[in-house]
């Protein structure tokens, strides 16, 4: 089965267990295939409802066998770095910073950051230092959300970090 097949069967009944399915994907080779998902809801979701989707899931695949052999599944949520995959999301989160790399024939991946202004019909506009830039959806590889808490304690923590010269003299 293929992922968008996956999706079509695993998504209404997370819907109907309280879940948002925020992606899915199958990873690593066809020996060992890795079922990767997603889920949310408003408020978060805990590790205990993760296990609950996960075993429901479970259910639900050794009845269709999707995959021939062994596979393994990952249920958790989208965590501080949330994949951002469907129009709905970046309106979700507009105002805040996401990472979008854009595949485009002939140039190859290109990676953008910066704060989502709107997704309308299909066009992602970004504010990118003090400039604005717009996107088709169908174009985007992979974006997510970046995480503001990890970029300021990196910020503390090289701040804090002597320099290479000071290290080298003994001084902190």
């Amino acid at each position: 089965m293929k992922e968008a097949e996956l999706e079509k069967v695993i998504a209404p009944e997370l819907e109907l267990l309280g879940f948002e399915c925020v992606k899915l994907e199958v990873v690593g080779g066809a020996r060992s295939p890795i079922l990767r998902i997603f889920i949310d809801k408003p408020g978060g979701v805990t590790v205990g409802e993760c296990s609950f989707a996960s075993r429901t899931i479970a259910m639900m695949l050794e009845r269709d066998e999707p995959f021939p052999g062994r596979y393994l599944l990952e249920v958790s949520s989208p965590g501080s770095n949330r994949p951002l995959v469907r129009e709905e999301h970046y309106q979700r989160f507009a105002g805040q910073e996401a990472k979008v790399v854009v595949e485009r024939p002939g140039e190859g991946r290109i990676t953008y950051t910066g704060t989502i202004r709107s997704c309308i019909n299909g066009v992602l506009t970004l504010d990118i230092d003090g400039g604005e830039i717009s996107l088709a959806l169908h174009e985007v590889a992979r974006a997510n959300l970046v995480n503001q808490e990890y970029k300021i304690d990196k910020k503390r923590e090289k701040d804090r970090r002597p320099s290479r010269a000071a290290w080298r003299r003994g001084e902190e």
